[in-house]
């Protein structure tokens, strides 16, 4: 990534030119909405809808104006399929809202609560701070019931829209078939009364509870369960109803007046779901609806996530491997129209390269005109809170990642010392600033827990407390030869990762040792494998004194 200019590596563009478009709504209140239906685990790459949301919010206010942003979590939508994993029968709860399926897990009031919260949980981490808004309430409201009985009333123009936004690409026997079934369609469906379903098949064969009769004069309605079989008239206000997703999405921006809204690429396709709410909006609600913001989806490792094929990452399962940061700086350095490829086993590259971009903002690092403007914007932008008043030292994840599994051999006090000398070297500080060793801990946790699910082969690290007996057998007089020279020239004053790569070398050939044959040896001898990290930081970070006692312990032999 390194070696990629600026202008490809960053396309922050975007952001300013949203903002722009949301300020000319010049509204005294800035509400940017987002959602999500809680048909299971939500996977991280909901929360770049929500990060857009967030960074939107924080470019307003710092221009002094009142915003705030909201969640709507869709937990009255009908079950059509469940995913993998997931014990509840299928055929009993398809249909059902999520709001009133159980949480098999008992924790939650329903199925929707439990996988809506674990996503809610890890928004203050991520420093996203939405109000929260359960659609189950939200339809209980006179305000929603409001806006059905004026879906209701204008069900004919509804008709013509959906025709027009829908049927677009059918066609003509297609056409004159959806057509012919709007003519008694209506835009909501009721939850059956006597079995609690809104609707009967699963994905793929679903038939919703529609409603066929509506009276606008003494408001009552007529429906027919389609999966039991129940059908009544009855009046409005004893009715739970739910608008169709099209129109549903229009009503709720009515009801909040909300300004703006992202949405990812398959309902802000040119037609698409978005189009038909903001037509909704013009012709049915009386005003323009939100301002359109679409996003190209997240990746994961190459993949499409979804929550029904269980292609899914978690946010929870981020932070205990990566910063919250790292995150945000991911979602806001691409183009919206961009597809993000999120490579969790790239995760310490990734960490260098913000964590450099970090040290550019505070003036630690040199940088051009045009990377120090970047990194005015988007730096504060990226981290949770906001960007501290003064730089806080970090330890490199990778070197993290090696320390932090060397607390087995070492022990963790020497571990933290080894970490906080490292520090002071890097940033020439003499003493550890306050609030850095905790940043210090717990970066080696996260590295630690990164190496152990996302590490290759050779980021995975373990130190046997002894040689083992095997490694002893095989050494030959002319390895002996060579660790005994390389054990002399270990024992001199302090010496940097590069001086023992020397050290190394120059050992090698006095010794008649190829230079490939010494690394194999002293891996060998080290973690009793061929191959290791770079053998100069790697020693230094077992500490000289360490490495000399483990070679004498193979020499006394």
């Amino acid at each position: 990534m390194s070696n990629v200019s600026h202008e490809e590596e960053f396309s922050i563009h975007w952001i300013r030119e949203v903002v722009d478009r949301v300020l000319e709504r010049d509204v005294s209140d800035y509400l940017i909405s987002t959602g999500k239906s809680p048909s299971g685990s939500i996977h991280i790459g909901s929360l770049r809808e929500q990060i857009i949301a967030d960074v939107i919010k924080r470019q307003l206010q710092e221009l002094g104006k009142k915003a705030r942003t909201m969640f709507i979590v869709d937990d009255y939508d009908p079950v059509r399929s469940f995913p993998p994993g997931i014990s509840l029968p299928l055929k009993e709860w398809a249909g059902v809202p999520y709001s009133d399926v159980p949480d098999e897990f008992g924790c939650h009031e329903s199925f929707g609560s439990h996988w809506a919260n674990e996503f809610i949980d890890t928004f203050p981490e991520f420093g996203l701070s939405p109000e929260v808004v359960w659609a189950h309430e939200l339809y209980e409201k006179k305000e929603m019931q409001d806006a059905v009985r004026i879906c209701l009333e204008n069900t004919e123009v509804i008709r013509e829209i959906m025709i027009e936004y829908v049927a677009r690409d059918f066609d003509e026997e297609q056409k004159r078939q959806y057509i012919e079934s709007m003519k008694t369609w209506y835009p909501a469906s009721i939850v059956c009364p006597k079995c609690g379903h809104l609707q009967a098949g699963v994905k793929g064969e679903i038939v919703p509870n529609r409603i066929t009769q509506y009276n606008r004069e003494t408001e009552e309605v007529s429906f027919e369960c389609q999966a039991c079989g129940h059908s009544d008239t009855l009046p409005l206000s004893n009715l739970r109803l739910k608008l169709t997703w099209r129109i549903d999405w229009p009503a709720k921006w009515f009801i909040f007046k909300v300004t703006c809204e992202p949405a990812g690429k398959d309902h802000a396709v040119k037609g698409g779901s978005y189009d038909t709410g903001l037509e909704v909006s013009k012709r049915v609600f009386g005003w323009s609806g939100p301002v359109k913001v679409p996003y190209e989806w997240v990746q994961i490792g190459g993949r499409d996530m979804g929550t029904s094929r269980g292609v899914v990452f978690r946010p929870n399962t981020w932070l205990p491997v990566a910063p919250p940061q790292l995150y945000r700086f991911l979602m806001l350095k691409t183009d919206l129209q961009r597809t993000i490829n999120v490579q969790p086993e790239r995760i310490p590259d990734m960490c260098d390269e913000y964590e450099k971009f970090e040290r550019v903002y505070y003036g630690i690092d040199n940088a051009d005109d045009t990377r120090k403007e970047l990194t005015k914007l988007l730096y504060p932008l990226c981290e949770p809170s906001g960007a501290r008043a003064a730089y806080v030292p970090k330890l490199p994840f990778k070197y993290a990642v090696l320390m932090s599994q060397l607390q087995g051999i070492l022990g963790r006090d020497t571990v933290v010392a080894r970490c906080e000398e490292a520090l002071k070297k890097q940033y020439n500080l003499k003493k550890i600033p306050k609030g850095v060793q905790s940043l210090m801990l717990a970066r080696l946790e996260m590295a630690k827990n990164w190496a152990e699910q996302f590490g290759s082969s050779n980021d995975r690290i373990q130190v046997p407390p002894t040689v083992p007996e095997e490694v002893r057998a095989s050494l030959t007089e002319s390895d002996m030869n060579f660790l005994s020279r390389m054990a002399k020239a270990l024992g001199s004053s302090s010496m940097s990762d590069d001086e023992i790569q020397a050290a190394m070398f120059q050992t090698a050939r006095d010794s008649g040792v190829s230079d490939k044959q010494a690394f194999v040896i002293l891996y060998r001898v080290l973690i009793s494998q061929k191959y290791g990290p770079r053998l100069g930081s790697f020693i230094n970070m077992l500490g000289k004194e360490w490495v000399v006692s483990r070679i004498e312990s193979v020499l006394q032999t």
